[in-house]
């Protein structure tokens, strides 16, 4: 299916090519893309990963309103073709851009954005209209489309405005969404556009309805993807909730159908990442959020940053406040620029005004500037993009090996590698003594993004090497939110706790379910460190798995042992693992074991 699109696609655009047709790729400095797998991939069967930067189209974000205004479209167009010229003539090695449909020009002029005492903001629709949308979807986004696309930009087009707090499956912004998605996916300019990838929205935060949140999500955009692919295959970028960070209900329940991608916002601050004032956070913290919120759905799908941008906070020029800070070490820029290469399907953009951008020259000394600080996004971003420009990356990410992998994790894994101190506060832990040392009122342990399934097992022992004095706890929970209500065990005086999986509950009294755990780790006041000298399941409270691998079959039985990939390994590994036991007489048995030696 995937080569008979490639190749219906590659037929399209040579026919438009020879016919002089008016598709905006027709000038063929683009190829038209579509999805395989996890990968973006062009009419020549090469995977593509885009780089660029945004643009809004209004006056109070194109330099707060000094460039023009009042609705006139020929000083929109000149000033934002002008920005795209200039970050051209700059250097900068650009492969997409951003272009927002801002609500300004569908807006009805002068209508108050104020609901009660709260102003809405791009949040409220009630002032859309309609007619005035298509007038200028005509007059503005397409012609700055056309602009970029003959400027051999790949184009992203987001929807007028932002989500509200709270969206829901069948509500107004719902409404609002299928219609604006619905025209444009009809428009013979847009639609089948190799070239247009369509983000279906800013920003979700919140959903409501009576089902779990991540079923309400995909239906949600379930039925816009839907309605589009009624009138267009172009590819469509899925948003998460929480501001664009939340994917793995994507993961539980996908967004069904052909060219599929999802869209993803990362600052500072988010997914371990670290702010400004947190210099002392690494890049396994930040590696460990991003691996737990976005590389399950990159192994499935295309992932595209479509907002992300960091400097120093005295700038005043960046969404984002942090530093470059070392790759591999502390620090934001750096170790974000190596995530997504080290996930190897994401394309990003830097959310940094064009006008910027613009200025920048490469060839200007180390300063003290947000265009010349190395330790402002600019200056790294544009040296990156040259890289990413070169033969040399683009071979590599079309080598067949290439592709963004989960390392499986072991449940309870007492090294570094897994056990995460900061799940709440700051905290530290040294797997050659086992000390955990949480923030205050702090949490560490283990995530588990799509869930542990521990219901196999009877018993959960947890260990520590001598009496607490912090108010420790043991805590789990079935539902993939910290402040959800989990089952808690208090250690008191003793070091040693038992306990039995199937008769958890939190203080609410509702049972904890160990066939999907997300969370489970230590609660302390922080006041001082805990020592763990074990943890690991048991199916008669006292003997490990380990001790107990194989009761009621023969000595002379062969055991083959694999990871849970179904690699073949050389012995137990700690943790989880497949075991395959064969009889002599041919009977084969497979169970799932966990070690902890």
């Amino acid at each position: 299916m995937y080569y008979q699109l490639k190749q219906s696609k590659l037929i399209l655009f040579l026919l438009l090519l020879m016919l002089g047709g008016k598709a905006m790729y027709a000038e063929g400095t683009l190829s038209p893309l579509h999805v395989e797998g996890p990968f973006l991939v062009n009419a020549e069967g090469r995977r593509v990963n885009l780089h660029g930067f945004a643009q809004t189209f209004s006056p109070w974000f194109n330099e707060r309103g000094t460039k023009w205004t009042d609705y006139d479209v020929n000083g929109c167009l000149n000033y934002n073709k002008g920005i795209i010229d200039g970050i051209m003539k700059a250097g900068w090695k650009m492969t997409f851009v951003r272009q927002h449909m801002d609500p300004y020009w569908s807006n009805t002029p002068g209508a108050s954005q104020t609901y009660g005492n709260s102003w809405q903001g791009e949040a409220d629709i009630r002032a859309f209209d309609f007619e005035r949308f298509k007038t200028y979807l005509d007059l503005v986004f397409i012609p700055m489309a056309e602009y970029a696309i003959g400027k051999g930009l790949y184009v992203v087009m987001r929807p007028p405005g932002v989500c509200p707090e709270n969206i829901s499956v069948g509500g107004e912004y719902h409404q609002y969404l299928k219609k604006v998605w619905g025209y444009v996916a009809q428009h013979p300019k847009l639609k089948n556009n190799g070239a247009i990838l369509f983000e279906l929205a800013n920003e979700p935060i919140s959903i409501q309805g009576t089902r779990d949140r991540d079923i309400e999500m995909t239906q949600f955009m379930q039925e816009i993807v839907d309605l589009m692919r009624q009138y267009c295959n172009n590819i469509l970028l899925i948003p998460g909730l929480v501001w664009q960070q939340h994917y793995n209900g994507f993961v539980k329940y996908p967004v069904l159908g052909e060219n599929i991608g999802y869209a993803v916002h990362c600052y500072p601050g988010w997914y371990n990442s670290g702010v400004e004032d947190d210099v002392e956070v690494e890049y396994r913290d930040f590696k460990r959020g991003w691996d737990d919120n976005i590389l399950p759905i990159a192994t499935k799908a295309p992932v595209v940053v479509t907002e992300m941008d960091w400097a120093p906070k005295k700038y005043g020029a960046s969404w984002g406040k942090a530093t470059t800070g070392v790759e591999g070490g502390k620090g934001f820029g750096a170790n974000f620029m190596r995530i997504c290469d080290e996930t190897c399907n994401v394309s990003w953009l830097l959310f940094t005004g064009g006008e910027l951008l613009a200025q920048y020259d490469d060839a200007a000394p180390d300063g003290e500037t947000f265009l010349t600080d190395p330790e402002a996004c600019p200056r790294p971003v544009y040296r990156k993009y040259q890289y990413y420009a070169t033969q040399e990356y683009s071979d590599l990410i079309n080598q067949p090996d290439y592709k963004p992998t989960i390392k499986q994790q072991p449940p309870f894994s007492l090294t570094e590698e897994w056990l995460n101190p900061n799940i709440w506060e700051k905290g530290t832990f040294d797997e050659t003594t086992g000390c955990l040392k949480t923030g205050q009122w702090g949490f560490g342990g283990w995530q588990y993004s799509s869930g542990l399934d521990i219901s196999d097992y009877k018993y959960l022992v947890v260990e520590l090497k001598q009496q607490q004095s912090c108010g420790a706890s043991f805590r789990l929970f079935d539902v993939n939110n910290y402040w959800d209500k989990p089952a808690m065990y208090d250690f008191g005086s003793n070091t040693r706790l038992l306990i039995d999986l199937h008769q958890m509950k939190n203080e609410q009294g509702r049972a904890i379910d160990p066939s999907h755990i997300y969370i489970a780790g230590f609660w302390t006041t922080g006041a001082s460190p805990i020592y763990i000298k074990d943890i690991f399941l048991s199916n008669d409270g006292v003997t490990s798995l380990e001790e107990s691998l194989v009761p009621g079959f023969s000595p002379d039985a062969e055991v083959s042992y694999y990871s849970l990939d179904g690699r073949k390994t050389d012995g137990p590994q700690r943790g989880m693992n497949m075991v395959k036991v064969t009889e002599t007489n041919g009977k084969t048995t497979i169970m799932k074991v966990c070690y902890r030696k």
